[in-house]
């Protein structure tokens, strides 16, 4: 796909990354008339400077900013239309016909935010565009659909060039929590390491860290099927609206939950969430508006979840400690005060290391 590659090189450009045989193509890309229409709308927008931007050293980062915050597709195109100048709709008699197709592969490709510093994460090339949600960090990116991702903390999502020709498949390391846009002729597809998730326009997370050993999925609204990858042929799970689906990459039975008759017992489970808890504050969605929930966490396992929300690594010294159970919500504390919350409910004292933290008796 002509434009995608022309944005993933304009892109690059930009951030002063782009090489000598890079800047090439970008050249000989433009020779087409419809490249050199999207070419001239990233750059007239990309130089459009709102009258609330700084004139600081730090101005174009800053602009970059701006540009990345927009929290939804529809308010960019707009943004975008209404800063093509004049003489482009002159020069390029096709830009209705072009206009709401490239300005959507222009979102998905360049749209990255990553909550608190703004900053682009995205990394190309010919055939794959990875977006990587840094340490104690989370990201927000708009795909070519127009479908909305949030990454946690260590996530990676990585597509093809070829995404939306027949489907749209992704491939997801870490969590992330979508936001499909329904479109029948073309499926959405998560693949994690064990199992995928087709869907068609819904809302879901999914967590499939490479060190947890369980895969989670959990179902907001619409329908789901999940499918383990090396049994293509097997059954296929629906999940509907408030379940949520853990399947165990240990094979580990699995007694406390309704047991799916697709797959053996040992392998998966799924359960029934409560609907009356709002996604802000349900554990598996909650990190999405910026919480931190634990409901009966062991400290081992919280531990965990502070180390990728916080960036540090925690160190438990004492096995009785580490089997201490905690339940509560962590929002705008920093790292310290987290840890003095905890001792509120438990005895331990802790100190700090830089960015390392040791839990002892």
């Amino acid at each position: 796909m002509h434009r995608t590659r022309l944005i993933a090189l304009y892109t690059r450009k930009l951030t002063g990354e782009a090489t000598k045989k890079e800047l090439l193509e970008l050249d000989e890309l433009l020779k087409l008339e419809e490249n050199q229409f999207v070419y001239e709308l990233m750059e007239n927008w990309w130089k459009h400077q709102p009258e609330s931007q700084s004139t600081s050293q730090n101005e174009t980062d800053q602009h970059f900013n701006y540009i990345l915050s927009t929290a939804t597709a529809d308010e960019i195109i707009e943004r975008a239309k209404a800063n093509v100048s004049a003489s482009i709709f002159k020069k390029y008699p096709s830009f209705k016909k072009w206009a709401l197709a490239i300005a959507a592969i222009f979102i998905g490709l360049i749209i990255t935010v990553e909550f608190g510093g703004l900053r682009p994460l995205l990394v190309t090339n010919y055939h794959l565009n990875e977006i990587v949600a840094k340490p104690g960090t989370k990201s927000k990116l708009i795909l070519p659909d127009g479908s909305q991702v949030w990454l946690n903390s260590e996530s990676k999502l990585t597509y093809g060039s070829s995404f939306n020709d027949s489907i749209r498949e992704v491939t997801l390391e870490g969590e992330a929590y979508f936001d499909v846009v329904k479109d029948k002729k073309h499926p959405f597809i998560v693949k994690t390491s064990a199992i995928s998730i087709r869907v068609l326009g819904t809302a879901f997370n999914v967590k499939s860290y490479h060190q947890d050993p369980t895969i989670e999925t959990t179902l907001v609204r619409g329908m789901i099927e999940v499918q383990k990858n090396n049994e293509p042929s097997a059954s296929k799970i629906i999940l509907r609206p408030n379940e949520k689906l853990i399947y165990n990459k240990t094979e580990i039975n699995i007694a406390s939950h309704p047991i799916s008759s697709a797959f053996p017992p040992q392998i998966i489970s799924i359960s029934t969430l409560n609907k009356n808890i709002a996604d802000s504050l349900r554990k598996e969605t909650a990190w999405v508006y910026g919480r931190l929930v634990f409901e009966g966490d062991s400290f081992t396992s919280l531990a965990e979840k502070m180390e990728r929300w916080y960036n540090v690594k925690i160190n438990i010294k004492n096995k009785t400690i580490a089997n201490y159970r905690f339940g509560g919500v962590f929002e705008n504390e920093n790292i310290e005060e987290a840890l003095k919350a905890l001792q509120l409910i438990a005895m331990f004292k802790y100190t700090i290391n830089e960015n390392e933290i040791i839990i002892e008796k």
